[in-house]
């Protein structure tokens, strides 16, 4: 047996000043029990969640970082620049920006500016 899932978006672009809307399909395959679908819900809406996460970390790495592009010749130098661009994701999340890009930015312009959000989310 399967359990579909139907999860309905609605996006707004800034930028644009644009609506849209995205309906997406799940399908799962885990047993359904009547006493255990609240948190068989609960498990479902995570695992959506986690997924559409890793997703906008690799837009972040594809789109704002370049990532794709980016030429690496030396031995693990590859894998240390993904870790540092990780990091960077996570650390720049915890201050929740409104504009990923513009924080980036931000950051990279100002010595003292990345010195204080490092120390705003106990990383220094």
């Amino acid at each position: 047996m399967s359990i579909l899932i139907v999860v309905e978006r609605e996006t707004f672009e800034i930028a644009k000043q644009k609506t849209s809307f995205e309906t997406s399909y799940y399908v799962s395959n885990s047993e359904l029990e009547t006493e255990c679908i609240n948190s068989l819900a609960e498990e479902l809406a995570q695992a959506i969640r986690y997924h559409w996460g890793v997703e906008s970390n690799n837009w972040i790495r594809d789109v704002t970082f370049n990532e794709d592009r980016t030429k690496t010749k030396l031995g693990n130098q590859a894998q240390i620049m993904a870790l540092l661009r990780g990091l960077a994701i996570e650390l720049i999340r915890k201050k929740s920006p409104k504009n990923f890009q513009a924080a980036i930015e931000k950051l990279a312009d100002s010595v003292s500016t990345l010195e204080s959000m490092l120390k705003q989310v106990n990383f220094l």
